[in-house]
């Protein structure tokens, strides 16, 4: 009865010092996909799959040492929900906020823990869990730097042309476009301090801008980027996250 109700059970529990970097996440699956499994299993989340054009392939992992306290009842729990939705109530979260997400068997708890205590139920979807494939692209090409210099030339860049070419010369980084009026690139060394590091031959591919703009929504969240790509295949775009995280993308190419 009334008085004997027991508690909800808690299928996973997650802590995070930081709700913004969360919100950040979630806000890249949200470029991609309208709705998504988030995937928990003892090492921690996982999130995947293609978007709906079948453009891009993501995949988000953020082991349990990201999180302040992380728990699975089970071996897997999949947790259905709507991007928008749970983006929408992650960015209502405030600089200092802590944030907790408690999965109960059919809804999603979101709570802030700052100046104001503030929770939100979503509801979840049940979705069908995809496979998520092994990618291994014989990259010609790869180079690391700060995931500021290479937003941020990207924001200047989307302006001028909606094709992005990525072009490799002398293990320097070049990101270029063609616009109808004018066009632009910035390079990238090691040597001019640019490059973290930097190997592979020459290649040269274009995709599209706006899906790779799209994938620099984890700026704040991740410091370091690291760029594969060869000619006529898919770029990879490895976001370096705290404690072992990490966001891969996959963007297809572009007929030149």
């Amino acid at each position: 009865d009334f008085f004997n109700s027991t508690l909800p059970f808690i299928l996973m529990k997650a802590k995070l010092a930081n709700a913004l970097s969360f919100s950040d996440v979630i806000s890249a699956v949200e470029n991609f996909m309208p709705e998504v499994n988030i995937v928990a299993i003892p090492d921690g989340i996982k999130i995947y799959g293609v978007d709906t054009a079948k453009v891009a392939f993501i995949s988000i992992f953020l082991p349990s040492s990201y999180f302040q306290e992380y728990s699975i009842e089970g071996e897997k729990e999949l947790i259905g929900v709507k991007v928008g939705d749970l983006s929408d109530v992650l960015k209502r979260a405030d600089k200092e906020d802590e944030l907790e997400i408690n999965n109960e068997e059919n809804k999603l708890m979101i709570k802030f823990n700052g100046n104001l205590e503030r929770k939100f139920v979503l509801p979840l979807l049940s979705l069908e869990e995809g496979r998520e494939p092994t990618l291994n692209f014989q990259f010609s090409y790869r180079a690391k730097m700060t995931t500021n210099n290479f937003a941020e030339a990207l924001d200047v860049l989307s302006e001028i042309g909606g094709v992005l070419i990525l072009q490799s010369k002398d293990t320097n980084l070049i990101l270029q476009v063609e616009g109808d009026m004018s066009n632009a690139k910035v390079e990238f060394s090691v040597s001019g301090g640019s490059l973290i590091e930097a190997d592979g031959v020459d290649a040269r591919s274009s995709y599209s801008m706006d899906y790779v703009l799209g994938t620099t929504t984890l700026r704040k969240s991740a410091d370091i980027i690291e760029i594969s790509f060869g000619t006529e295949i898919p770029v990879k775009l490895h976001y370096e996250m705290p404690n072992g995280a990490y966001g891969d993308f996959y963007v297809a190419p572009r007929a030149e």
